[in-house]
C-alpha cells in the first residue's frame, strides 16, 4: 500500500470512528436520562476522551455560573465573566486553551473532583438555545495528552444537545423557582433598615449582600428610648426556611421592645418561642445589644455568633468577642445569663460580620478569614464606615478571584468618633438641619 492509500485509509477510519462516536452520543442523549446533568457530563467525558467533564449552569439574570457537575454542596460559583467558563458564556463562543491548569474555574473543578493530575487543554463550549446562553460545558484533558481536532465537532454536537436538554427543563419550572426566589429576597430585604439611625458621636453603617438564593442572614438597627438596639442574626441553612426563621426572630424582638421588655427578657422569651417553633436541627446565631451613646457602653448577648471583632484605637489592636450564651432556639431556657458589657473608647470600631465574609473561599478553597478582616480594619480605621464596608467587600471579591459567595454577607460597623470628629459631625448635622428648615420656611 502506498503512502496516499495509507493516508486515505487513516482518514476513512477517523471518519468512521467520529461517525460512530456521534451516533453513540446522540443515542445516549436521546435516552430516558437526557435531562440528567450527570448523564450529559458522562457522555461528554466518555465520547470525547476527556479526563473530566464539567457542566456550569448560567443564571440568565445575573450571568453568574454555578458548577452542577462535578457536584459539591455548596457548589462553586463564578461571577459573570470570571474564568474560561465566564469568558465563554459572555462571548457565546467556543474557547480552546492549550494549557489552562491555573484558570480559576479549572482549579475549582479540580478541587471538587479531587483529581491531582495536572490539567492541560480545556475546551469550553457555550450551551445556547434560542440565542440565550444557558450554561457552559467544559472538557478537561490531562497534561501532555494530544488534542484530537475531531473532538471539537463531537463536542459541538454534544453541546447543542445539552442546550436543548437544559431548555426543556424550563421555562416553566425554572422561571417559577426564579420568581419565588425573587419574592423571598424582596420580603427579606423589606424587613431590613432602609437607613441606619443617626447617633451623636457615632458612625454606624449596615449592609446586607444576599447569596444567589434567600438565606438566613438579617440585621436590625433602631433607636429606642432605652438606647440604640443592634441585631445581627444568621439562621442555619440556606433557602426560604432559614430566611423566614431570621425574620420571625427579628419581628418578635421588635414587638417585645415595643411592649417594654428588657434585653434579657426579650432574649429569653424569643429564644423559648423559637425553641418550640424550629425543627430540632435548626437554630439562629445572633448578636443583640443596646448601645448607650451617653455612657459609651454596650450591653449585649452573643448567642453563638462569631467571630466578632472590636478594634481598640487606644493601642491599635483587635479583640475578638466570644459567645456569651447558646444560639437562639437550641433549647428552652428558664433564665439567661446577665448581659455582658462592652465599653466603646474614642476611635474604637465594633465589626459585627456574618460568617459569609470570613468563609469566602478562593479557587483553592482557602478562606478569607478573620486575620484579613482585622488587617483591613486596622488600615481603614479613619475611613467612614460606609467606605470601610466597601473595602472589606472588594477585598473579599478580589481574594475569591471570581468564585461567587456561597453564603449571605451581612455587616454592621459601629465607630465611636474621636472627640474632634464628633464635634465636627455634630456641627455638620446642625447646619444641615438649619438649611433644611430654612428651605421649608422659604
Amino acid at each position: 500500500m502506498n503512502v496516499d492509500s495509507t493516508g486515505r485509509a487513516n482518514e476513512d477510519a477517523a471518519r468512521k470512528n467520529l461517525l460512530e462516536a456521534l451516533l453513540a452520543t446522540t443515542r445516549a442523549l436521546g435516552g430516558p436520562e437526557t435531562g440528567s446533568a450527570t448523564a450529559l457530563s458522562e457522555a461528554a467525558r466518555v465520547h470525547t476522551g476527556a479526563r473530566t467533564a464539567a457542566l456550569w449552569r448560567r443564571d440568565t439574570q445575573t450571568g453568574e455560573l454555578t458548577l452542577v457537575i462535578p457536584a459539591r454542596d455548596p457548589p462553586p460559583r463564578l461571577t459573570a465573566g470570571a474564568g474560561l467558563a465566564g469568558r465563554c458564556a459572555e462571548g457565546g463562543r467556543m474557547l480552546l486553551e492549550v494549557d489552562a491548569g491555573t484558570a480559576v474555574d479549572v482549579v475549582a473543578i479540580a478541587a471538587v473532583d479531587q483529581d491531582r493530575r495536572h490539567t492541560g487543554a480545556v475546551l469550553s463550549l457555550p450551551l445556547v438555545a434560542d440565542e440565550i446562553v444557558l450554561g457552559v460545558l467544559q472538557l478537561l484533558y490531562e497534561s501532555g495528552r494530544g488534542f484530537d481536532p475531531n473532538t471539537v465537532l463531537l463536542a459541538q454536537v454534544l453541546a447543542a444537545e445539552s442546550a436543548l436538554a437544559l431548555r426543556q427543563q424550563g421555562p416553566g419550572e425554572a422561571n417559577t423557582l426564579h420568581s419565588e426566589v425573587e419574592v423571598a429576597r424582596a420580603i427579606q430585604r423589606s424587613t431590613l433598615p432602609t437607613q441606619m439611625p443617626a447617633v451623636p458621636g457615632y458612625d454606624l453603617y449596615g449592609h446586607f449582600q444576599p447569596a444567589t438564593y434567600a438565606g438566613g442572614d438579617m440585621f436590625d438597627a433602631v433607636k429606642l428610648s432605652t438606647g440604640v438596639f443592634l441585631l445581627l442574626g444568621d439562621a442555619t441553612g440556606h433557602g426560604f426556611g432559614p430566611a423566614l426563621s431570621a425574620m420571625e426572630m427579628q419581628g418578635m424582638l421588635r414587638v417585645a421592645f415595643r411592649l417594654g421588655a428588657s434585653l434579657d427578657d426579650a432574649y429569653r422569651h424569643v429564644n423559648n418561642q423559637l425553641a418550640e417553633d424550629l425543627p430540632e436541627d435548626r437554630f439562629i446565631t445572633a448578636f443583640m445589644a443596646y448601645l448607650d451613646a451617653e455612657t459609651h457602653s454596650m450591653r449585649y448577648h452573643c448567642a453563638g455568633q462569631g467571630p466578632l471583632l472590636i478594634y481598640r484605637a487606644g493601642d491599635n489592636r483587635c479583640e475578638w468577642i466570644e459567645p456569651t450564651t447558646f444560639p437562639v432556639g437550641v433549647m428552652d431556657l428558664a433564665e439567661v445569663p446577665q448581659a455582658a458589657t462592652l465599653e466603646m473608647g474614642e476611635g474604637d470600631i465594633l465589626a459585627l460580620i456574618s460568617d459569609g465574609l470570613y468563609e469566602r473561599v478562593d479557587a483553592a478553597n482557602a478562606e478569607f478569614g478573620p486575620e484579613r478582616v482585622a488587617g483591613i480594619i486596622r488600615r481603614g480605621l479613619h475611613l467612614p464606615m460606609a467606605e470601610l464596608c466597601q473595602r472589606l467587600l472588594v477585598a473579599a471579591d478580589t481574594f475569591a478571584g471570581g468564585i461567587a459567595a456561597a453564603d449571605d454577607v451581612t455587616l454592621i460597623l459601629v465607630r465611636r468618633l474621636p472627640a474632634t470628629d464628633a464635634r465636627l459631625a455634630t456641627a455638620k448635622s446642625s447646619a444641615a438641619q438649619e438649611s433644611e428648615q430654612h428651605a421649608q420656611d422659604g
